[in-house]
């Protein structure tokens, strides 16, 4: 019987490329340790990959660092009747996804620096529109609960890991969102180190999201003969180390807030 054919998505190239070496990191170990369970595709996040992945026959597609891009992609894998699984994003049913639930997010760094006993919250938001959207919500979750805005109390960051120095600023508490399966974290815990910092990070890092994934689809399409569609949807769902809902989503909202030294020392690994 010929192995299943599967696409693999994840940027190569540009500012994301820690999201694509940790899902390429897990793939490589998937193959090794599961040689024949299928044949992987790795593709380019693009903005057009959809359309060519849908378009080549695959089994299923695995990968999108993007939610954006993710959502725009998910309607033409949805025509295509190709299983989406989001180790790093979220975009809604019928994919099923491992990420934490960004729409909390900004309330959670709100409750943390509630709980950190400041009277004001300072926002440094990278340029780039995610991060700029964050800041907004941030801003505004602050205000529901009197928090002033400005310096004074504990400061905001929100920028890629490697960029987390050129914003930090005052000697309050710092907030970031991080992730410490990226190796950009490496660059986050130098910057910070003299510094009182927190980290809201996801309860699973990158790479263990990576690996949740792409093993439970290994061994799907080792075991279930092959299944496509929303057979094998089903399937990766039953083999999930990390429990999912009906909506395809983990269970809870995700995300810890812990001082930076108490989440991984160096990348994750499996």
């Amino acid at each position: 019987m010929a192995r299943p054919s599967i696409a693999v998505v994840a940027p190569l190239t540009g500012p994301r490329t820690d999201w694509g070496a940790a899902l390429l990191g897990q793939l490589e170990r998937i193959r090794r340790a599961r040689p024949d369970a299928a044949e992987w595709h790795v593709y380019d996040e693009a903005p057009e990959v959809a359309r060519t992945v849908a378009c080549a026959g695959h089994a299923a597609v695995v990968g999108h660092s993007d939610t954006e891009d993710a959502r725009r992609a998910l309607p033409v894998y949805r025509a295509a009747r190709l299983p989406c699984l989001l180790p790093f994003v979220r975009a809604g049913a019928p994919a099923l996804s491992w990420a934490p639930d960004g729409d909390v997010l900004a309330r959670r760094i709100v409750e943390a620096a509630t709980a950190l006993g400041v009277s004001a919250l300072a926002v440094a938001p990278d340029e780039e529109p995610r991060w700029r959207a964050l800041g907004h919500a941030v801003v505004e979750e602050a205000g529901k609960v009197g928090l002033a805005p400005g310096p004074g109390g504990a400061l905001a960051v929100l920028a890629p890991q490697d960029r987390f120095a050129r914003f930090l600023r005052g000697t309050g508490p710092v907030l970031t969102p991080t992730d410490c399966g990226l190796v950009s974290f490496a660059h986050l815990r130098q910057a910070a180190s003299d510094r009182e910092v927190w980290a809201v990070h996801p309860q699973t890092c990158a790479v263990r999201r990576a690996a949740a994934a792409l093993a439970a689809l290994a061994q799907a399409v080792s075991e279930d003969h092959a299944p496509r569609g929303t057979a094998l949807t089903d399937a990766v769902r039953a083999r999930s180390g990390i429990l999912l809902t009906a909506d395809g989503t983990p269970l809870g909202d995700g995300w810890l807030i812990s001082r930076l030294p108490w989440t991984c020392a160096a990348r994750t690994t499996l």
